[in-house]
């Protein structure tokens, strides 16, 4: 897979797509935003994410500084300049995109209105409509803010050596802009949270009983495990008292509920007070109740609040901070639901393996079950025990994959193929209310947000087996991603093109997606970080490192006490090497007992011509 190469490969061709001529017809070059999409808040993130997000996250495709940018990648990012050029354009590409949009009085907007699709083709959507700011856009704004600030941090040294105060000014100007649409974002989601409640016996009670009652129990006894279960869960809802959530009902006996993010701001969300800037709190729209799509987008985007990088390098302000840990309440109690629910009764069968998943207003996808490991995995890797959990849900990851027609090829007519294209829609319910006409938003990223979660899931495992099998099947989707890149054209080496797989399908498309390329990005990025990390380890073949190693280091002390280690200065030599394999293999047992056990053959293989030698020297042989 190659997954930096891959990620240069990207740099180079979004230059070439992006930094072209200006529309004026002059020889000027500029940056070109939008792809197959129009341009907005959401796509123009996801189009910078694509050159910021993996700088921060891998130290050798940094280019804040000049001096320490590798030749790779100055020549992916030849288009844009030298290596002073480079961060002084990325700089000003951030300064754009967070002058661009705001409304007319200068306030951020998050909107995504050309993902926004009429389901009445007839009726012409609103301005309002199209301008709403959406849960996506608040989540992209908070790794777009953050890799930003990282960027800006890094660059300011040089930016001071230089001596100009025009660009200390301007990077000044720009950290500021940065960190206003940072609190915006966060507040935004504080306001987006939702918590939905309703009775067993009505449509959406019947649902999720049908979902999660894989054992064929009384309805009754189904209602009461679950409200035992998510006891913990309904404490914790009661500590939420900063925008919208909170308990909303679900402390009755009888009442079942669903949490997570709508789509938007939620209709009747609080103001949150003792906000230093209360201008981007706008009127929420969106019905009261959890999307997994915009509840994945905003788990992800939390966590990256809590980011060993952002910890250290102290990126939030004060107030930033203090409202990122209402949001991280609502990360954790997420997460913990989403995994009650997928392994309700912890029997032989979770719900999650049942796929597809369905939903509580009687949709059924296989997409579904993905977003649904996406919330879950984490949980399932820490506090729920380990590998037990999380090699059940791998086992989901792989079926997915050949449901999804990635491992397996498809059918004529399959219905797995709109996963891919035109995608899984989710109907924005309350945008009509707009004065327009009910609108969709599309769902497309199966495949590279499948990667992703085998490469999360496969970094939290330690059995050997069970990650060897995943990453046989991460080969296998990459493979998939790989036939749709685009091949020709001012797109070429960017993503997608699923007519190249799925050939029944009518499109081609001339533009990226940049919602589908940030995606493979992200996987890249997390393919790169698990191959740097630990391998797995054996634990059994870590015990038996270390009985191998005990058996080395006593046979090593008798031919010490023989006086091996006094003998010619031949043979002191080899006993003195042997000592520092057996020293050396302790050292790296616990971590790599695979390396710890083939020393210690090593050092067992010299202990023994040694003494061979010794016997053959008193012999005469």
């Amino acid at each position: 897979m190659q997954p930096r190469q891959q990620l240069l490969d990207i740099w180079k061709a979004q230059v070439a797509y992006s930094w072209r001529p200006a529309d004026d017809g002059s020889r000027r070059k500029e940056w070109h935003w939008g792809g197959r999409n129009d341009s907005d808040a959401v796509g123009d993130a996801q189009q910078l994410l694509c050159l910021l997000y993996p700088a921060q996250e891998l130290q050798d495709l940094r280019y804040a500084d000049p001096d320490a940018t590798s030749d790779a990648v100055l020549e992916a990012l030849s288009g844009l300049g030298d290596a002073v050029e480079i961060p002084i354009r990325i700089m000003r590409l951030i300064r754009d995109y967070m002058e661009k949009h705001v409304d007319a009085e200068g306030v951020p907007v998050y909107s995504g209105g050309s993902n926004m699709h009429r389901v009445d083709r007839s009726q012409k959507a609103t301005a309002e409509q199209r301008a709403i700011d959406v849960t996506e856009g608040f989540a992209l704004a908070i790794p777009l803010s953050l890799t930003a600030l990282t960027f800006l941090a890094d660059f300011s040294p040089t930016v001071d050596r230089m001596g100009r105060a025009d660009l200390v000014n301007e990077l000044a100007q720009v950290e500021q802009t940065v960190h206003r649409r940072l609190l915006g974002a966060i507040t935004g989601l504080l306001r987006s949270f939702a918590v939905s409640t309703f009775d067993a016996d009505d449509d959406f009670g019947r649902q999720l009983i049908a979902l999660i009652n894989v054992d064929g129990q009384p309805d009754r006894k189904i209602v009461r495990r679950f409200r035992e279960e998510a006891e913990e869960i309904i404490a914790t809802l009661r500590t939420i008292t900063v925008g919208s959530g909170g308990t909303a009902g679900v402390e009755a006996p009888t009442k079942l509920f669903e949490i997570g993010w709508s789509w938007s701001v939620v209709e009747k969300a609080p103001d949150i007070p003792d906000v230093s800037d209360t201008s981007t709190q706008r009127t929420g729209r969106a019905e009261d109740a959890p999307y997994l799509y915009f509840t994945v987008v905003a788990i992800e985007a939390i966590a990256t609040l809590y980011s060993d990088l952002v910890m250290r390098r102290n990126l939030l302000t004060e107030e930033e901070r203090r409202l990122a840990q209402s949001l991280q309440i609502r990360l954790d109690v997420t997460r913990r639901y989403w995994a009650m629910v997928a392994s309700f009764g912890g029997g032989s069968k979770w719900p999650l393996e049942d796929v597809p998943w369905r939903t509580t207003d009687g949709l059924e996808y296989d997409y579904y079950t993905l977003l649904v490991c996406a919330v879950a995995t984490e949980t399932f890797g820490s506090s729920r025990g380990g590998d037990d959990d999380l090699i059940r849900l791998a086992d989901v990851l792989v079926e997915l994959a050949n449901r999804g027609r990635i491992t397996r090829r498809p059918l004529v007519g399959d219905r797995s193929i709109e996963m891919h294209f035109p995608g899984v829609k989710a109907e924005l319910a309350g945008i009509e209310k707009l004065d327009g006409p009910a609108m969709i938003w599309n769902m497309v990223d199966f495949a590279p947000l499948l990667l992703k979660r085998i490469y999360n899931a496969a970094g939290l495992l330690v059995t050997i087996d069970a990650r060897a099998e995943l990453l046989e099947v991460a080969d296998l989707v990459w493979d998939h991603l790989a036939r749709r890149r685009i091949r020709d054209g001012g797109a070429a080496r960017l993503w997608d093109q699923p007519k190249q797989v799925f050939t029944e399908l009518p499109n081609w498309f001339e533009d990226p997606s940049w919602h589908f390329t940030i995606r493979v990005v992200e996987a890249m990025v997390l393919a790169a970080k698990f191959a740097g990390s630990e391998p797995a380890r054996s634990r059994s073949l870590e015990t038996l490192a270390h009985e191998l190693l005990v058996e080395a280091e006593h046979i090593y002390d008798q031919e010490l006490l023989r006086g091996s280690g006094n003998a010619g200065p031949a043979l002191a030599q080899e006993i003195r090497s042997v000592g520092l394999t057996i020293r050396h293999a302790k050292e790296v047992v616990d971590e790599r007992p695979a390396t710890a056990f083939s020393l210690g053959v090593k050092a067992l293989i010299d202990l023994d011509r040694l003494i061979s030698a010794g016997r053959d020297a008193e012999t005469g042989v």
